[in-house]
């Protein structure tokens, strides 16, 4: 019995395959960090472009609190696109994926440049970002995030056109 063991022991063969298991573990790891938060960061700058596409196009339409306008920038905000269709570049989940209030600010007095009565158009979006690779993280001891949910938002003085 001794004689096996110190043959197995004495072995060196596999030594190489070992290490590299050992050298795995955490290389999967890394590709899993780096492909999920190159991807949050992708998603969270698509959604800061969307939102400011959206609010860009609310300032220079007459109407900004126009259902059909809001369409509009709703279609730019998730697309990039005025018209229909496009790929939809994040989702909001079960939140609506945009919210748009408009401010008035009284200039009566001329402090600002314009009218007597200043529009301010609010446009702000949910946006809920699944991590797919986030599993990878509990296999190893971690604990898997699921679903990140960010809210963006932008805020510009209304012109019309």
């Amino acid at each position: 019995m001794m004689r096996c063991f110190n043959r197995l022991i004495d072995d060196e063969r596999g030594g190489a395959i070992a290490e590299f298991m050992l050298g795995l573990v955490p290389l999967v790891i890394a590709f899993a960090l780096i492909f999920e938060f190159g991807r949050a960061f992708w998603s969270h700058q698509a959604a800061i472009k969307g939102v400011r596409d959206a609010t860009r196009y609310l300032t220079r339409v007459e109407d900004p609190a126009d259902p059909a306008a809001q369409a509009v920038a709703q279609q730019l905000l998730l697309t990039g696109q005025q018209a229909p269709g496009g790929v939809v570049r994040w989702s909001s989940g079960g939140a609506p994926p945009m919210e748009v209030s408009i401010t008035e600010v009284a200039n009566a007095g001329g402090t600002y440049r314009g009218p007597a009565t200043i529009r301010i158009v609010n446009v702000a979006a949910n946006v809920e970002l699944a991590l797919p690779l986030s599993d990878v993280f509990a296999l190893f001891g971690g604990s898997g995030l699921g679903v990140v949910t960010f809210r963006v938002g932008d805020t510009a003085r209304h012109y019309g056109q």
